[in-house]
């Protein structure tokens, strides 16, 4: 019935803001105080792109990130989209989208966007449930 589905639709949007919550605040916490973990979060399909540069592949991607200079992040929005890829209606992505500040280093705040494809880890031993398929990240412009 029409009111069940629209039940189940609310459902799914509530749990994928859950996921994205607890996501975003696990990513910007090892992005800030244990880069070394971050390679976690990507495969060897995983695509970075970082101000328009193009990275491929856990390693590249790692390697890349861990050259950055110390961050803080400070996310200001946060939103989640959950991917139906089945006709069971069942989310095996999700789409999150958050803009904020950045601090790297001891330079100025930056203000910049990203937005994450997360995709379902295929690998039961992995206890992680999504990993990142997916992640842009851009600078806004401050002028």
């Amino acid at each position: 019935d029409g009111k069940e589905v629209m039940r189940s639709d609310q459902q799914m949007i509530l749990l994928a803001s859950l996921q994205a919550k607890t996501f975003m605040d696990l990513y910007t916490s090892v992005a800030d105080s244990q880069r070394e973990n971050l390679f976690r979060f990507y495969r060897k399909n995983s695509v970075l792109i970082w101000n328009g540069t193009s990275l491929n592949g856990a390693e590249i991607i790692f390697n890349a990130l861990k050259k950055l200079p110390r961050t803080r992040h400070k996310i200001e929005s946060l939103d989640a989209q959950p991917i139906i890829t089945s006709l069971e209606k069942k989310h095996t992505s999700l789409l999150i989208s958050s803009s904020g500040k950045v601090k790297f280093g001891n330079q100025n705040p930056v203000k910049f966007y990203q937005s994450f494809v997360l995709e379902r880890n295929p690998d039961k031993n992995d206890e992680s449930l999504f990993y990142v398929l997916s992640h842009t990240f851009r600078y806004q412009d401050t002028s």
